[in-house]
Protein backbone atom coordinates (compact mmCIF):
# COMPACT_ATOMS: atom_id res chain seq x y z
CA UNK A 1 0.00 0.00 0.00
CA UNK A 2 2.86 2.36 0.79
CA UNK A 3 4.44 2.03 -2.63
CA UNK A 4 1.06 2.66 -4.30
CA UNK A 5 0.70 5.89 -2.30
CA UNK A 6 4.25 6.92 -3.23
CA UNK A 7 3.65 6.07 -6.89
CA UNK A 8 0.54 8.27 -6.89
CA UNK A 9 2.48 11.15 -5.31
CA UNK A 10 5.27 10.87 -7.87
CA UNK A 11 2.68 10.71 -10.65
CA UNK A 12 1.14 13.98 -9.46
CA UNK A 13 4.53 15.63 -8.92
CA UNK A 14 5.58 14.89 -12.49
CA UNK A 15 2.20 15.77 -14.04
CA UNK A 16 3.66 18.76 -15.89
CA UNK A 17 6.10 16.49 -17.74
CA UNK A 18 3.30 14.52 -19.41
CA UNK A 19 0.40 15.31 -21.67
CA UNK A 20 -2.84 15.73 -19.73
CA UNK A 21 -4.88 15.81 -22.98
CA UNK A 22 -6.41 19.07 -21.82
CA UNK A 23 -8.36 17.54 -18.93
CA UNK A 24 -5.93 18.27 -16.08
CA UNK A 25 -5.65 14.77 -14.65
CA UNK A 26 -3.57 16.02 -11.69
CA UNK A 27 -6.45 18.09 -10.31
CA UNK A 28 -8.91 15.31 -11.03
CA UNK A 29 -6.74 12.81 -9.22
CA UNK A 30 -6.57 15.07 -6.16
CA UNK A 31 -10.36 15.40 -6.17
CA UNK A 32 -10.79 11.63 -6.26
CA UNK A 33 -8.13 10.88 -3.61
CA UNK A 34 -10.51 10.57 -0.62
CA UNK A 35 -12.69 8.15 -2.57
CA UNK A 36 -9.95 5.71 -3.53
CA UNK A 37 -8.51 4.91 -0.09
CA UNK A 38 -10.42 1.63 -0.01
CA UNK A 39 -9.19 0.84 -3.52
CA UNK A 40 -5.61 1.42 -2.37
CA UNK A 41 -6.07 -1.12 0.43
CA UNK A 42 -7.61 -3.59 -2.03
CA UNK A 43 -4.87 -2.98 -4.60
CA UNK A 44 -2.21 -3.49 -1.93
CA UNK A 45 -3.78 -6.82 -0.97
CA UNK A 46 -4.04 -7.95 -4.59
CA UNK A 47 -0.43 -6.92 -5.16
CA UNK A 48 0.64 -9.05 -2.20
CA UNK A 49 -1.45 -11.93 -3.51
CA UNK A 50 -0.26 -11.71 -7.14
CA UNK A 51 3.37 -10.60 -6.73
CA UNK A 52 4.82 -10.78 -3.21
CA UNK A 53 3.40 -14.10 -2.06
CA UNK A 54 4.34 -16.04 -5.24
CA UNK A 55 7.80 -14.43 -5.26
CA UNK A 56 8.47 -15.50 -1.67
CA UNK A 57 7.22 -19.01 -2.43
CA UNK A 58 9.47 -19.25 -5.48
CA UNK A 59 12.39 -17.94 -3.45
CA UNK A 60 11.97 -20.82 -0.99
CA UNK A 61 12.20 -23.27 -3.89
CA UNK A 62 15.60 -21.87 -4.84
CA UNK A 63 17.20 -23.81 -1.96
CA UNK A 64 15.80 -27.07 -3.38
CA UNK A 65 17.64 -29.22 -5.95
CA UNK A 66 18.59 -27.57 -9.28
CA UNK A 67 15.61 -28.98 -11.16
CA UNK A 68 13.24 -27.35 -8.68
CA UNK A 69 15.02 -24.01 -9.03
CA UNK A 70 14.73 -24.27 -12.81
CA UNK A 71 11.03 -25.02 -12.48
CA UNK A 72 10.58 -22.00 -10.22
CA UNK A 73 12.43 -19.76 -12.69
CA UNK A 74 10.33 -20.99 -15.60
CA UNK A 75 7.14 -20.51 -13.58
CA UNK A 76 8.12 -16.96 -12.63
CA UNK A 77 8.95 -16.18 -16.27
CA UNK A 78 5.58 -17.55 -17.39
CA UNK A 79 3.67 -15.47 -14.84
CA UNK A 80 5.61 -12.34 -15.79
CA UNK A 81 4.97 -12.95 -19.49
CA UNK A 82 1.25 -13.37 -18.83
CA UNK A 83 1.10 -10.11 -16.86
CA UNK A 84 3.10 -8.34 -19.57
CA UNK A 85 0.94 -9.63 -22.43
CA UNK A 86 -2.26 -8.62 -20.62
CA UNK A 87 -0.99 -5.13 -19.74
CA UNK A 88 0.34 -4.34 -23.22
CA UNK A 89 -2.87 -5.49 -24.91
CA UNK A 90 -5.22 -3.58 -22.57
CA UNK A 91 -3.32 -0.33 -22.05
CA UNK A 92 -1.25 -0.07 -25.26
CA UNK A 93 1.99 0.60 -23.37
CA UNK A 94 5.52 -0.37 -24.46
CA UNK A 95 6.80 -3.81 -23.47
CA UNK A 96 9.95 -2.38 -21.88
CA UNK A 97 8.05 -0.14 -19.46
CA UNK A 98 5.74 -3.05 -18.61
CA UNK A 99 8.68 -5.27 -17.64
CA UNK A 100 10.23 -2.46 -15.56
CA UNK A 101 6.90 -1.84 -13.78
CA UNK A 102 6.36 -5.52 -12.95
CA UNK A 103 9.94 -5.94 -11.74
CA UNK A 104 9.93 -2.70 -9.73
CA UNK A 105 6.61 -3.20 -7.98
CA UNK A 106 7.49 -6.78 -7.14
CA UNK A 107 11.04 -6.08 -5.94
CA UNK A 108 10.26 -3.56 -3.20
CA UNK A 109 7.80 -5.67 -1.15
CA UNK A 110 9.98 -8.78 -1.46
CA UNK A 111 13.02 -6.79 -0.31
CA UNK A 112 11.04 -5.42 2.64
CA UNK A 113 9.87 -8.93 3.55
CA UNK A 114 13.43 -10.26 3.36
CA UNK A 115 14.67 -7.38 5.54
CA UNK A 116 11.98 -7.95 8.15
CA UNK A 117 12.70 -11.67 8.25
CA UNK A 118 16.48 -11.14 8.40
CA UNK A 119 16.19 -8.63 11.28
CA UNK A 120 13.39 -10.56 13.03
CA UNK A 121 11.17 -7.46 12.97
CA UNK A 122 7.53 -7.56 14.00
CA UNK A 123 4.64 -5.85 12.25
CA UNK A 124 4.92 -2.71 14.37
CA UNK A 125 8.64 -2.18 13.80
CA UNK A 126 8.35 -2.86 10.09
CA UNK A 127 5.35 -0.53 9.72
CA UNK A 128 7.27 2.24 11.51
CA UNK A 129 10.23 1.93 9.13
CA UNK A 130 8.01 1.81 6.07
CA UNK A 131 6.06 4.82 7.35
CA UNK A 132 9.24 6.82 7.88
CA UNK A 133 10.56 6.06 4.40
CA UNK A 134 7.15 6.77 2.84
CA UNK A 135 6.89 10.13 4.60
CA UNK A 136 10.36 11.17 3.41
CA UNK A 137 9.57 10.20 -0.18
CA UNK A 138 6.24 12.04 -0.08
CA UNK A 139 8.01 15.20 1.13
CA UNK A 140 10.52 14.92 -1.72
CA UNK A 141 7.66 14.43 -4.19
CA UNK A 142 5.91 17.59 -2.96
CA UNK A 143 9.09 19.67 -3.19
CA UNK A 144 9.92 18.21 -6.59
CA UNK A 145 6.42 18.96 -7.88
CA UNK A 146 6.68 22.61 -6.86
CA UNK A 147 10.13 22.93 -8.43
CA UNK A 148 8.98 21.33 -11.69
CA UNK A 149 5.96 23.66 -11.86
CA UNK A 150 8.13 26.70 -11.11
CA UNK A 151 11.01 25.92 -13.48
CA UNK A 152 8.96 24.13 -16.20
CA UNK A 153 11.76 21.57 -16.36
CA UNK A 154 10.98 19.04 -19.08
CA UNK A 155 7.49 20.50 -19.39
CA UNK A 156 5.35 18.87 -22.06
CA UNK A 157 4.90 20.72 -25.35
CA UNK A 158 2.05 19.81 -27.72
CA UNK A 159 3.11 17.65 -30.65
CA UNK A 160 3.62 19.25 -34.06
CA UNK A 161 3.70 17.08 -37.19
CA UNK A 162 3.40 17.67 -40.92
CA UNK A 163 0.20 16.68 -42.66
CA UNK A 164 1.92 13.74 -44.35
CA UNK A 165 2.82 12.25 -40.95
CA UNK A 166 -0.85 11.74 -40.15
CA UNK A 167 -1.42 9.64 -43.27
CA UNK A 168 -1.77 5.93 -42.51
CA UNK A 169 -3.51 3.66 -40.03
CA UNK A 170 -4.49 4.55 -36.47
CA UNK A 171 -5.92 2.24 -33.84
CA UNK A 172 -7.14 2.49 -30.25
CA UNK A 173 -9.15 0.81 -27.52
CA UNK A 174 -7.05 -2.35 -27.71
CA UNK A 175 -7.69 -2.55 -31.48
CA UNK A 176 -11.44 -1.83 -31.25
CA UNK A 177 -11.18 1.58 -32.99
CA UNK A 178 -9.58 1.83 -36.42
CA UNK A 179 -9.01 4.84 -38.62
CA UNK A 180 -7.26 5.08 -41.98
CA UNK A 181 -6.24 8.46 -43.39
CA UNK A 182 -5.14 8.65 -47.02
CA UNK A 183 -2.92 11.22 -48.69
CA UNK A 184 -5.80 12.27 -50.96
CA UNK A 185 -7.91 13.34 -47.97
CA UNK A 186 -10.13 10.27 -47.73
CA UNK A 187 -10.90 8.79 -44.32
CA UNK A 188 -12.14 5.31 -43.45
CA UNK A 189 -13.39 4.65 -39.93
CA UNK A 190 -14.13 1.26 -38.45
CA UNK A 191 -16.06 1.14 -35.16
CA UNK A 192 -15.13 4.74 -34.41
CA UNK A 193 -16.59 6.04 -31.10
CA UNK A 194 -19.28 8.68 -31.15
CA UNK A 195 -18.57 11.48 -28.71
CA UNK A 196 -21.64 13.73 -28.79
CA UNK A 197 -23.66 14.38 -25.64
CA UNK A 198 -26.42 11.90 -26.53
CA UNK A 199 -24.09 9.03 -27.45
CA UNK A 200 -23.79 6.04 -25.15
CA UNK A 201 -20.47 4.65 -23.93
CA UNK A 202 -20.43 1.92 -26.59
CA UNK A 203 -21.98 3.81 -29.52
CA UNK A 204 -19.79 3.65 -32.61
CA UNK A 205 -19.93 4.12 -36.35
CA UNK A 206 -18.16 2.85 -39.46
CA UNK A 207 -17.94 4.41 -42.90
CA UNK A 208 -15.88 6.45 -45.33
CA UNK A 209 -15.56 10.19 -45.66
CA UNK A 210 -12.93 12.90 -45.67
CA UNK A 211 -10.40 14.38 -43.30
CA UNK A 212 -8.63 17.71 -43.05
CA UNK A 213 -5.52 18.80 -41.21
CA UNK A 214 -5.87 21.93 -39.08
CA UNK A 215 -2.51 23.12 -37.68
CA UNK A 216 -2.27 24.97 -34.42
CA UNK A 217 -2.21 28.77 -34.75
CA UNK A 218 1.09 30.57 -35.03
CA UNK A 219 2.52 32.50 -32.09
CA UNK A 220 0.64 35.70 -31.38
CA UNK A 221 -2.57 34.63 -33.12
CA UNK A 222 -5.77 33.80 -31.22
CA UNK A 223 -6.35 30.10 -30.63
CA UNK A 224 -10.12 29.70 -30.88
CA UNK A 225 -9.84 25.92 -31.23
CA UNK A 226 -6.96 25.34 -28.82
CA UNK A 227 -3.20 25.22 -29.19
CA UNK A 228 -2.89 21.78 -30.79
CA UNK A 229 -2.82 20.39 -34.28
CA UNK A 230 -6.03 18.54 -35.05
CA UNK A 231 -7.70 16.27 -37.56
CA UNK A 232 -11.28 17.08 -38.64
CA UNK A 233 -13.26 13.99 -39.68
CA UNK A 234 -16.38 14.10 -41.83
CA UNK A 235 -18.05 10.71 -42.27
CA UNK A 236 -21.66 10.82 -43.53
CA UNK A 237 -24.13 9.07 -41.25
CA UNK A 238 -21.77 8.99 -38.27
CA UNK A 239 -23.06 12.10 -36.53
CA UNK A 240 -20.67 13.83 -34.15
CA UNK A 241 -17.09 12.62 -34.33
CA UNK A 242 -15.53 15.94 -33.29
CA UNK A 243 -11.95 16.94 -33.98
CA UNK A 244 -9.14 14.60 -33.00
CA UNK A 245 -6.24 16.52 -31.46
CA UNK A 246 -2.55 15.65 -31.64
CA UNK A 247 -0.79 14.32 -28.55
CA UNK A 248 2.02 12.01 -27.52
CA UNK A 249 5.58 12.25 -28.80
CA UNK A 250 7.26 12.13 -32.18
CA UNK A 251 8.14 8.46 -31.59
CA UNK A 252 4.62 7.59 -30.38
CA UNK A 253 2.17 10.12 -31.81
CA UNK A 254 -1.46 10.04 -30.72
CA UNK A 255 -4.81 11.42 -31.74
CA UNK A 256 -7.28 11.99 -28.94
CA UNK A 257 -10.77 13.26 -28.23
CA UNK A 258 -12.39 14.07 -24.88
CA UNK A 259 -15.78 12.50 -24.20
CA UNK A 260 -18.22 13.04 -21.36
CA UNK A 261 -19.15 15.86 -19.00
CA UNK A 262 -16.50 18.40 -17.94
CA UNK A 263 -16.50 17.05 -14.39
CA UNK A 264 -15.95 13.44 -15.48
CA UNK A 265 -14.09 13.56 -18.80
CA UNK A 266 -13.00 10.43 -20.62
CA UNK A 267 -10.10 10.54 -23.06
CA UNK A 268 -10.15 8.27 -26.11
CA UNK A 269 -6.80 7.90 -27.88
CA UNK A 270 -5.64 6.51 -31.19
CA UNK A 271 -2.05 5.56 -31.96
CA UNK A 272 0.02 3.97 -34.68
CA UNK A 273 -0.35 0.16 -34.73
Amino acid sequence: MAQLVVAGAVFLATAGMRDDHGVGFAGGALAWTPRVLLLIVLAGYLHWLLFTLPAMALARLLVAPPWAALRAALGAAAVTAAHMAWATSVWDIPVGWTVVWIAGTGLLPVTAAWYAHHRSLGWGAMAARIGAVTGAVLLLAVVGGFLQEWTHWHAYEPLRLDRSQYVGDWTGGGGAYRLRLSESGEAEGDNMPLVDENAGPWDSCSGTGTWAFVPQPEAGRPAHDGMRDRITLTIPGCGALRDWQAAGTVDRPQLFVVKGAPGTPSVITLHRP
